[in-house]
């Protein structure tokens, strides 16, 4: 898709210029900037029922991305695609009035649990530790759905897995309700990936990549390193070679072929099962040094009262 970046670039300064929240924009109050990706300025705003919903708005040389955005969405919805944010409108908003630049934006609910960033700084305050462990429990989750965005009749590659695009409903959701967001650079592929051209193959491992990337990132805290082996060092030694297998995978080469493959799930399992022996371990090991202090103190008392005996 040929976008001219430059006017788009225009067009959403203008935009930004002209929605100064807190501002009236149709039947939404636009009530403070998000953040502005590459090729969208998103606010949150409340809509005429006082409820709280996020406007992803853009101009027209970057309004058939977010028309592209829009129709994964509803495909993934229409799917009853578990983990994928649900668009609150199935059609493109339509702005248009003295005021603003003509613009087009998506509707989204308000997600304000935050995003993975913040769960894995909260996380290490709480408990002090992070490791494989959490990182399989995302892992699990996250990988979950980008499995299942393959496995769509027309698979979809979504294209920019990160932390900051996987986000929690509430503060206090479990991380069985995180959510995948921004298809901004997702795909759609007009072929399955089994057999697929060498270009559809880069963009299907490239969803590897950047997974492997994100269990990294979830296990240590940090961004994996560009110029060294990305091995996160956890102990867990199938999680660390899951994760370099992942990070540096390449099509028909080496590592994972795609995110729906067999062997990075055995792989995923094979880790799970030596986290849940790690954790058993971790358990059974007080216990056994409360049963030897015990075992002590009785063999004490045994020993002083043979020796009061007459």
């Amino acid at each position: 898709m040929l976008v001219n970046e430059r006017a788009g670039s225009a067009e959403l300064d203008r935009l930004a210029g002209a929605l100064q929240p807190p501002c009236q924009l149709g039947d939404f109050t636009l009530e403070g900037l998000i953040a502005r990706t590459s090729t969208a300025l998103v606010f949150i705003a409340r809509d005429s029922h006082g409820a709280d919903c996020v406007l992803k708005i853009t101009g027209s040389s970057y309004r058939p991305v977010l028309e592209r955005e829009l129709s994964l969405l509803n495909a993934c919805r229409d799917a009853d695609l578990r983990g994928v944010i649900r668009p609150l409108r199935t059609d493109l908003l339509h702005i248009e009035n003295d005021e603003v630049p003509p613009a087009t934006a998506i509707v989204l609910p308000f997600l304000a649990g935050g995003d993975l960033v913040l769960w894995i700084g909260a996380h290490a305050t709480r408990t002090g530790r992070l490791g494989a462990a959490p990182a399989l429990q995302v892992g699990e989750l996250v990988g979950g759905i980008l499995r299942d965005l393959l496995r769509l009749p027309q698979p979809i590659v979504q294209g920019d897995v990160k932390p900051q695009n996987v986000l929690l409903p509430r503060p206090d959701a479990p991380l069985n309700e995180l959510l995948l967001i921004d298809f901004d650079a997702s795909c759609a592929l007009d072929s399955p990936i089994s057999g697929a051209s060498p270009q559809v193959a880069r963009q299907v491992v490239g969803d590897v990549n950047a997974f492997g990337e994100l269990l990294f990132t979830v296990a240590t805290g940090r961004e994996p390193p560009v110029d060294e082996d990305p091995n996160p060092a956890t102990g867990n030694t199938a999680f660390d070679a899951l994760v370099e297998r992942c990070i540096t995978a390449e099509p028909a080469t080496k590592g994972y072929a795609s995110m729906a493959g067999d062997s990075l799930w055995r792989d995923m399992e094979q880790a799970a099962r030596i986290e849940r022996r790690h954790s058993r371990e971790v358990l059974i090991r007080p216990v056994l040094g409360v049963l030897g202090v015990l075992l002590f103190c009785v063999l004490v008392v045994a020993v002083l009262v043979k020796l009061a005996m007459p």
